[in-house]
């Protein structure tokens, strides 16, 4: 009988431990290959065969997924292996802990030697288990070697999450040209200091791909003030994630010269350069990398005439045709009808609200078709090219067919701000006059030349026909009428 229950205690004692190690647990898991190829890029495998005791944090590919865009493509880069090492260590303790071996508040010294932190929520029939501020959805794993705990948020070193411009470019490889140029230029002091910045960082190609000799020329003690202007071009006085960034915007530089941006479907251009890493957060502002350097026009830069601005606004509707559908996208650059003064990088917020407000409440009458919510951008961006054909004379403000429903929006702007009525919408408050074409005062938020006559002139719209896309066709008319909107 002893030695039955001997046994018994051996079987079940050999149940709760898996005899795989944590590598083997991982690969075995398809909602773990992204971790399991980090690993093996980061040559961790041999570390995590051997016979530990470790816990590891293991984020799903759903957490890699939820990344800024090209942060984990450039992780994998092989030059990039010391950085992706301290990630990928950050998320391993050299001890095994269970949950139940867990603190509220506990911080735990992870193999990267930064500490994380342990969060219990108890609950009723449960308890949620947060390390940093990752989800534990899955606890206790057993390995052969250790224990895994899933989580769904990739967790970053304190170390590397809260580090400010200077140290993020002397963290990645790929930068160092440019940190060289920084510390030579003596710009690390303005780069570390609490901004906010925005950084268009070129990388080490693409300062091999000056003219010959052109690099080592500025690098020079002589020529440092040239180097400041090359540098200084590259950055902005505030913070500009990539959404943030418009179409045909113009922003004014550090150096005080202004760069271009351009954007085509998910590419975005900073004067001729591709950002091809967008969003990489540091503690006092933004960096995109981009694959060419920026040079400064040269002599002084003025502000940016009103024949640049654009800003584009775009509508799309659908209809039944047959056994397909047929869509149309119609824009109308809105720059030409708004002041100057609203696109100047100082008044970027008051240009948010003019787009917000706009996409929130712009109607199109003259549409038998649904029209759908506006979108910032060119058809073009969209796919629909056949056109254009062009629509003159709409009016912007008026209501009825031909309206555009921009009255509803603007009337109690122009009341409360500009004390004066909105064109075509006098029943709003008859008691204020007409508004006039007024100047603007930026210092104080107030465009008051929105609400006059020139700039609420008809419009022309311009047609494309194209391809409908998924979004395009879930808002289709079944109705027989023809859409103004149709080329």
């Amino acid at each position: 009988m002893r030695s039955f229950l001997v046994s018994l205690l051996a079987l079940a004692l050999v149940s709760c431990t898996e005899a795989r190690n944590v590598v083997q647990i991982l690969k075995a898991r398809p909602d773990l290959s992204t971790l399991v190829t980090a690993v093996g890029v980061a040559g961790l495998e041999q570390t995590l065969e051997g016979p530990g005791p470790f816990t590891v944090f293991a984020p799903t590919n759903e957490a890699f997924s939820a990344l800024p865009a090209g942060v984990l493509a450039n992780l994998l880069k092989p030059n990039n292996k010391a950085a992706l090492v301290k990630l990928l260590t950050y998320h391993v303790v050299a001890a095994a802990a269970f949950v139940k071996d867990l603190r509220n508040g506990e911080q735990i010294t992870t193999v990267e030697k930064d500490n994380v932190t342990v969060t219990l929520e108890r609950r009723l029939f449960k308890t949620i288990v947060k390390i940093n501020n990752a989800t534990v959805t899955k606890a206790d794993i057993n390995a052969s070697n250790g224990v895994i705990h899933i989580i769904d948020t990739v967790l970053m070193p304190p170390s590397t999450g809260a580090q400010d411009i200077v140290k993020t470019i002397q963290s990645n490889p790929d930068l160092s040209t440019l940190a060289t140029a920084v510390g030579v230029a003596g710009l690390e002091q303005t780069l570390e200091g609490p901004g906010p910045f925005t950084v268009f960082a070129p990388t080490n190609e693409a300062f091999s791909a000056l003219p010959a000799g052109v690099l080592a020329n500025l690098l020079k003690p002589t020529n440092k003030a040239a180097l400041i202007d090359v540098l200084t071009y590259h950055v902005l006085g505030n913070e500009v994630p990539s959404q943030k960034l418009l179409d045909g915007e113009m922003l004014r530089t550090l150096e005080q010269k202004y760069v271009t941006v351009r954007i085509a479907g998910k590419a975005i251009l900073i004067n001729t350069a591709l950002v091809t890493t967008a969003d990489v957060q540091a503690s006092n502002g933004v960096i995109h990398i981009i694959d060419a350097v920026l040079l400064p026009p040269s002599g002084p830069s003025p502000p940016p005439p009103p024949a640049t601005n654009h800003l584009w606004f775009r509508g799309f509707t659908c209809e039944k045709a047959g056994t397909g559908q047929r869509c149309t996208c119609g824009e109308v650059d809105a720059a030409a009808r708004m002041p100057p003064s609203l696109f100047d990088p100082s008044n970027k917020a008051a240009l948010e609200r003019y787009i917000n407000i706009t996409n929130m409440f712009y109607t199109y009458g003259l549409t038998i078709a649904p029209l759908s919510k506006l979108e910032v951008g060119r058809c073009r961006d969209a796919g629909y090219t056949d056109g254009p054909n062009v629509i003159s004379g709409i009016s912007w403000t008026g209501i009825g067919s031909n309206g555009g429903g921009t009255d509803v929006l603007m009337g109690p702007i122009c009341e409360e701000q500009c004390h004066c009525s909105y064109p075509s919408y006098p029943v709003y408050n008859p008691a204020l006059p007409g508004c006039p074409d007024a100047p603007d005062d930026p210092a104080n938020g107030k465009f008051c030349s929105l609400c006059g006559p020139k700039y609420n002139a008809p419009i022309d719209i311009d047609l494309f026909n194209g391809p409908c896309r998924p979004k395009d066709i879930a808002h289709c008319f079944n109705g027989t009428k023809t859409t103004g909107l149709n080329v």
